[in-house]
């Protein structure tokens, strides 16, 4: 939804409001309903903080016999809220998962670490660690994760103010033991790299690949690799919104 509205905090705000029926659209031509009402307030509010160049009144619409908002950006482009963009698969997805976890978005969250280890658990651990060494016959087992972060877990517990600060802090701790690369091809790892992630019989995955239309894939094919950019710009402007899964 963001890439709609170009706005979090305008998404989080149709989220909050639940605009998901179609009686949250309609109601009388001179008067606007309550949630469309709410929302224009709303907006007004966050003008001044994002710059919008202007944000519209509610307006009814006699052919649908419902309401929509408008608002223009700080880059000049106009934004509308209207039961279009409530029905929209994209905008679906949002509310089922708002109405999932709607009851933890309130800040502030405190973010607790696990207890260090005292010496004791780690000689536990270290010694129920060995007795399954001693009977595999496998490379080496390493440390448990948890014991590790645990030892390293500062103790003092941290407070974020929004989910957006939250997921932001647990991402950002969850990456400090690790490096992320990317390819764009096999060509570009190491050989180690390539057995570990794609030659090793015990631990890739192959998948199947079925063309159920042959002349469509072709065409599709065709249009996305072929040399006719004019082409290409149309069909990617035309499905962008409607795209699942885009690896980029």
């Amino acid at each position: 939804m963001n890439k709609r509205l170009r706005n979090e905090e305008v998404t989080s705000l149709l989220a909050s409001l639940e605009l998901l029926k179609r009686t949250d659209f309609e109601g009388d031509p001179k008067k606007a309903p309550e949630k469309i009402t709410k929302l224009h307030a709303a907006l007004k509010k966050l003008a001044p903080k994002f710059q919008f160049k202007a944000v519209g009144e509610p307006e009814y619409n006699e052919e649908h016999q419902n309401y929509s908002l408008r608002f223009t950006d700080a880059q000049g482009a106009e934004r509308s809220i209207d039961w279009t963009l409530a029905t929209s698969p994209e905008y679906r997805q949002m509310m089922a998962k708002y109405t999932q976890i709607k009851d933890q978005l309130q800040g502030p969250f405190l973010i607790e670490y696990a207890k260090k280890a005292t010496a004791a658990e780690e000689a536990e651990a270290e010694e129920t660690i060995g007795e399954v060494a001693a009977e595999a016959v496998a490379a080496p087992v390493a440390k448990p994760a948890s014991a590790k972060r645990a030892a390293k877990a500062p103790q003092d517990p941290v407070e974020k103010q929004s989910p957006r600060d939250l997921f932001e802090y647990v991402i950002e701790q969850g990456r400090k033991d690790y490096q992320v690369q990317r390819y764009k091809g096999l060509g570009e790892m190491s050989d180690g790299q390539l057995w570990e992630t794609t030659m090793d019989p015990e631990r890739r995955t192959l998948l199947q690949v079925k063309l159920e239309d042959l002349a469509e894939s072709e065409q599709i094919f065709s249009t996305l690799m072929g040399e006719d950019v004019e082409a290409r710009r149309k069909f990617i402007e035309d499905n962008a919104l409607d795209v699942k899964n885009l690896d980029i």
